[in-house]
C-alpha cells in the first residue's frame, strides 16, 4: 500500500459490569462498556458524563490572578475606561475575543476587539499593535489566547497600559510583567481542571465579573455557543468542563440569539437541530478559520457581534468564498508539497519542505494532511522575500514536537507551540541547516515502532452483525466527542467486499460495500482512494470503522465510516493500471522501508538499483529455489512488503501461498499485459516453433553457403531477433550441421521430422506449459489468487 497499514489496539471491558451498569442506567450495554475502557467506571460517573453534572463548573476563583483581573477591570467599567480585547486569529481566538466583548458591552463597558493580521504582524503580541492601541485611547489590554509568550512586548508596552493576559499555552520559563495573568497551566495556580482553550479561560472570566467574588456559585452561563466553537476547534480534551462547555453550547445553537451565527449556520449548511461538534469541526470553524488565514481574522469577529441581519449575510457569503479559496490554496500546495517528496529518494524520519510560493495562513492545514498519509512530522516553510521563513510544523504522538524544535533554538527567530503542533521563524538560510539538524533529532528520538499509526478499536461487533438506527441514538449520549473522548470505533472479523469504486470530485475518496452476518453496508473512507488497487469482489477483510446515519432520498440507512481494514495478506492488483509501474515502483519506495522487488530481466534490476534502498532488495525469478516445487524453508531476505515487477514464470497462486508463507504481509502485481507479450516473442525465439525452426535454418544454410564453417556469435549478432542457440542445437540433433566450441558446420542433410529432435520435443512442452502459466497468471483475479 501506498501508505502505512494501523497497528489496531483493541479494547477490551467486563462485560458483565457494563451489563449491569446499562441496566441500573437503562441504556445499552454497548455505552457503559465503551464508558468502563475509557476509566468512567462507576454509575454516578457515568450519570455526569452522559447527563451533565448539577455543578459542572469550577470556582473560576480559583484561577491564579482571578480576584486582581475583575478588581481591574470592575475599575475600568465603573470609570468608563477604553478596553481593547486582543485575540488571536485562530477560531479559538475569534470565539474568545468575541465572548469577552459582547459580554462586557452587556456590561455597558467602552471595549474594541483588536485581532493582529496573520501575515503582517504574526501570532501574539507585538509593539506596534500596543503603541496603536495606547494611541487610541485605551487603558487596558486583556488578551485572549494569546500573550503568555509575550515578554518583550509587555516590557516595552506604554506605560499607560495595564495588560491583563488570558491564556492557555504552554506556560514559558519567564513571565510576562503584566498586570495579571490568568492561566490554568501556570505551576502555582490552583484551578482543578488545566485543560481549558482560550476561549474557556475567556468564559470563566465572564463568570468570575459576574459572581463577582469567591465563594458563590458561577452565575453566569450565557454565550456557550460561541465557547463550545472555539473548544472544538482548537481540539483540547473534551472532557471535564470542556465537555459540558460544548454540550451546553451545541444546543445553545439552535436557538441562538446570535444574528451572525445564524447567518454562518445557513451559509454553511449546517443543520439547524442536532448540531454536533463535527459540523463545528468541518463546517463552522474553516470558515472563521478561511478569512484568519487568508485576510484579516477581524471580520469574523465582526460577524459573531454584529446585530444587523443583512451584514452578517454578506460576511457568512464571503466567509464561504474564503473557505473554498483555501480549500484551493490548500490543493495547490499539497500538489507542490507532493511533487517535493517526489524528488527524494526516501521518505522517513521526518517531512521538511519549504517554498517561496506559499501561504503561510495555510501550510499548517497541508502539513497536518501530509502528516495523516505518512505518518511523519511533518514542517512546511514559506520562504518570505526578506530573507525569513515561516514555518507551521505538526507531529504524531510519539514526538513531542514542542521539544524537537526547541532543540534548534539557537538557529531560530522565534517559536511556540504545544506537543503536537507548533510554529517557527528562522532565516532562510539557516533553513537546510534546520532540516538536517530535525531530521538528525528525530531519528536519535524515535524506534522504528514509533512511525507506525495506531488503530484504537472500542468494541469488536459479533454475531449477526446488525448495527440499528437505536444503537446509534445509544451511542450519541457519548457526543460531544472529540480529543481525549474519541467517536467509538467499532470493528467487523471476516467482512466481505465488494462493489469498491473511487468518489468525490478529486476521485480521492474510496467507497465499498461490505456484508457481515444477515446485513449489508454502505461504507466510505475518506482520502484513501489509492487502497483501490487492494480491494475487489469478495475480499475478505477485518473493518474498523464508526456507524453513521446517512439519509438521502428521506430513506435512512446505517452507513459505515471506515478508518482502517485489516487483511492477513494484500494483495494489490495494478496489471490493468494506466501508470507506469515504474513511477508506482518509486513511489512505494519512498515510503516503505522494506521491499523485495522480483524481476526476470536484467535490464529492470540494473534501472532499480539506483534508487532502491540498502533494505529494499531485488531479485531475480530465475535466482530463486522454485520452479513448479517450492521450498518451505522461510526466507530470512524476504520482506514484508513484495512487489513483482514483472511476470513470474512460475503459478502465480502457488507463487503468492508460498511468499504468504515465507512471511510477506503485502504483493503488489505490477505486471501487466505487455510482459505477457514481450515473453511470447521472446518465446518464440528461445523455445522455436516450426516457423521460427524454419527462418533459423534458411539463416544457417545461406550463411553456410558463403563460407564452409560460421561462428555462432557472428551469426547471431546479424540475426539476433531470428535466431537462438537452441535452435542451433535442434538443427544438430537432426544432423543438418555440426555445432562445436561455437563453430557450425555443414552436416548430411536427410529427409526428416522436427520431431526427431528430443530437444524440440521438450522445448514446445515446456513453451506451452509456460504460456499456460503467463495467460493463468495475466487473468487470474485477486480473489482466486487468494483463496485456498
Amino acid at each position: 500500500m501506498m501508505h502505512k497499514q494501523r497497528i489496531w489496539d483493541i479494547k477490551e471491558y467486563n462485560k458483565e459490569k457494563a451489563s449491569c451498569f446499562a441496566a441500573e442506567l437503562g441504556i445499552s450495554p454497548l455505552v457503559t462498556g465503551i464508558l468502563l475502557e475509557r476509566g468512567v467506571n462507576s454509575i454516578d460517573a457515568m450519570r455526569d458524563f452522559l447527563y451533565g453534572s448539577a455543578q459542572p463548573f469550577h470556582d473560576p476563583f480559583l484561577l491564579k490572578d482571578m480576584q486582581r483581573s475583575v478588581e481591574r477591570i470592575a475599575r475600568a467599567l465603573a470609570a468608563g475606561e477604553k478596553i481593547t480585547v486582543y485575540g488571536d486569529y485562530d477560531v479559538d481566538g475569534i470565539t474568545a475575543s468575541s465572548l469577552l466583548y459582547l459580554y462586557l458591552k452587556g456590561r455597558g463597558a467602552h471595549v474594541q476587539t483588536y485581532i493582529p493580521q496573520r501575515k503582517s504582524e504574526g501570532y501574539g503580541l507585538n509593539d506596534e499593535a500596543l503603541r496603536t492601541i495606547a494611541e487610541g485611547g485605551s487603558t487596558l489590554v486583556i488578551t485572549v489566547d494569546c500573550g503568555i509568550s509575550g515578554l518583550h512586548e509587555v516590557q516595552q508596552a506604554p506605560e499607560c497600559l495595564d495588560i491583563i493576559i488570558t491564556d492557555h499555552h504552554t506556560v514559558p520559563p519567564e513571565l510576562p510583567p503584566a498586570y495579571a495573568i490568568i492561566n490554568a497551566k501556570q505551576s502555582d495556580c490552583a484551578y482543578p481542571f488545566k485543560e481549558l482553550s482560550g476561549v474557556g479561560i475567556a468564559f470563566k472570566l465572564c463568570q468570575a465579573l459576574e459572581q463577582g467574588a469567591p465563594g458563590s456559585l458561577p452565575a453566569w452561563q450565557g454565550l456557550t455557543e460561541l465557547a463550545a466553537m472555539g473548544t472544538v476547534a482548537d481540539i483540547v480534551p473534551l472532557v471535564g468542563e470542556n465537555r459540558e462547555l460544548v454540550r451546553r453550547g451545541l444546543k445553545a445553537m439552535e436557538t441562538t440569539q446570535l444574528v451572525g451565527l445564524r447567518a454562518l449556520i445557513k451559509a454553511s449548511g449546517c443543520p439547524q437541530e442536532n448540531i454536533a461538534a463535527d459540523n463545528i469541526g468541518f463546517g463552522l470553524a474553516p470558515r472563521l478559520n478561511a478569512v484568519g488565514r487568508l485576510e484579516h481574522a477581524q471580520l469574523a469577529v465582526e460577524l459573531l457581534v454584529t446585530q444587523d441581519a443583512a451584514k452578517a449575510e454578506a460576511i457568512a457569503e464571503k466567509l464561504n468564498k474564503e473557505n473554498s479559496l483555501r480549500q484551493e490554496i490548500c490543493r495547490q500546495i499539497m500538489e507542490e508539497a507532493e511533487e517535493l517528496l517526489a524528488q527524494e529518494q526516501h521518505i522517513d524520519t521526518a517531512i521538511v519542505l519549504a517554498s517561496s510560493g506559499w501561504h503561510q495562513g495555510v501550510i499548517g492545514i497541508v502539513a497536518s494532511r501530509l502528516v495523516e498519509k505518512y505518518h511523519l512530522p511533518t514542517i512546511l516553510i514559506s520562504l518570505s522575500e526578506d530573507g525569513m521563513a515561516k514555518g507551521s510544523c505538526r507531529s504524531i504522538p510519539a514526538l513531542n514536537l514542542y521539544e524537537a524544535i526547541a532543540a534548534e533554538r539557537d538557529i531560530l527567530t522565534q517559536f511556540g507551540g504545544h506537543h503536537q503542533a507548533a510554529g517557527l521563524t528562522l532565516p532562510a538560510a539557516k533553513v537546510p541547516e534546520f532540516r538536517e539538524r530535525f531530521r538528525a533529532y528525530v531519528a536519535a528520538q524515535l524506534q522504528p515502532e514509533d512511525y507506525l499509526p495506531h488503530q484504537t478499536v472500542d468494541c469488536v461487533v459479533s454475531g449477526t452483525g446488525e448495527i440499528t438506527e437505536q444503537d446509534l441514538q445509544q451511542l450519541a449520549l457519548l457526543e460531544p466527542c472529540g480529543c481525549e473522548n474519541t467517536p467509538p470505533v467499532f470493528a467487523f472479523h471476516k467482512a466481505v467486499l465488494h462493489n469498491e469504486r473511487a468518489m468525490g470530485k478529486e476521485r480521492n475518496h474510496l467507497q465499498f460495500s461490505l456484508d457481515k452476518g444477515d446485513f449489508s453496508y454502505r461504507c466510505v473512507m475518506w482520502n484513501n482512494a489509492d487502497l483501490l488497487p487492494f480491494l475487489f469482489d469478495g475480499a475478505v477483510a477485518d473493518v474498523a470503522f464508526q456507524p453513521k446515519l446517512n439519509v438521502w432520498n428521506n430513506e435512512r440507512s446505517v452507513q459505515l465510516h471506515v478508518s482502517s481494514l485489516r487483511q492477513p495478506l494484500t494483495l494489490g492488483d495494478f496489471r490493468r493500471g494506466t501508470e507506469d509501474r515504474f513511477s508506482v515502483l518509486r513511489a512505494l519506495a519512498r515510503v516503505h522501508d522494506r521491499l523485495t522487488v522480483y524481476v526476470s530481466s536484467a535490464d529492470a534490476g540494473s534501472m532499480m538499483s539506483r534508487w532502491l534502498q540498502d533494505n529494499q532488495d531485488i531479485s531475480g525469478y530465475l535466482d530463486i529455489r522454485l520452479y513448479s516445487s517450492f521450498s518451505a524453508q522461510q526466507d530470512e531476505s524476504l520482506q514484508q512488503t513484495v512487489i513483482l515487477l514483472e511476470l513470474p514464470p512460475y503459478p502465480l497462486k502457488q507463487f503468492a501461498a508460498q511468499l504468504k508463507k515465507q512471511g510477506a504481509q503485502s504483493i503488489m502485481l505490477l505486471f501487466g499485459k505487455e510482459d505477457y507479450q514481450s515473453l511470447a516473442a521472446q518465446l518464440m525465439l528461445t523455445h522455436p516453433d516450426r516457423a521460427a525452426m524454419a527462418t533459423a535454418y534458411k539463416l544457417v544454410m545461406h550463411a553456410l553457403g558463403m563460407q564452409a564453417e560460421v561462428a555462432f556469435a557472428q551469426l547471431l549478432e546479424k540475426n539476433y531477433t531470428q535466431i537462438s542457440e537452441n535452435a542451433v542445437k535442434i538443427m544438430e540433433q537432426l544432423g543438418f550441421i555440426s555445432y562445436n566450441n561455437g563453430i557450425i558446420k555443414k552436416g548430411v542433410i536427410n529427409r526428416c521430422s522436427l520431431e526427431d529432435s528430443p530437444l524440440y520435443v521438450s522445448l514446445q512442452q515446456e513453451r506451452a506449459e509456460l504460456e499456460r502459466t503467463f495467460q493463468e497468471n495475466i487473468r487470474l483475479n485477486q480473489h482466486d489468487l487468494l483463496r485456498g
